[in-house]
């Protein structure tokens, strides 16, 4: 058999069976138009649920982090702390940056001297 005729009794038995089909029905025949109302009604339902499944995984996420936390306590024998952070206050850095620059013109110095002690 040749394509043409493949492609002949193809389209015969598409006339055959779907022509006067009512079963066949295209996306555009099913669909209703929505007013505004329904529209902000169906958004409003959806962010609703979206509201409620982020609450869920904030509370399961918050359950794991617990149960993991007492897990890690169980077996490690102790408690796992963060360690706080200390901020510096603007004199405290100021002081810290003046000390380590007198450091490190220090140790440059140094090793100039040291360079030309080896030249000479």
């Amino acid at each position: 058999m040749s394509i043409n005729e493949i492609n002949a009794e193809a389209k015969e038995s598409l006339r055959k069976y779907f022509k006067n089909s009512q079963d066949v029905k295209h996306e555009n025949e099913a669909r209703k138009e929505l007013t505004k109302e329904e529209i902000f009604e169906s958004v409003a339902g959806e962010i609703k649920e979206s509201e409620m499944k982020l609450e869920q995984r904030n509370q399961m996420r918050n359950t794991l982090q617990q149960d993991a936390k007492e897990a890690f306590e169980k077996v490690c024998g102790k408690k796992s702390e963060a360690k706080e952070v200390e901020h510096m206050t603007l004199e405290g850095m100021q002081k810290e940056l003046k000390e380590n620059t007198k450091h490190q013109m220090e140790y440059g110095n140094s090793l100039k001297q040291n360079t030309m002690n080896a030249r000479a």
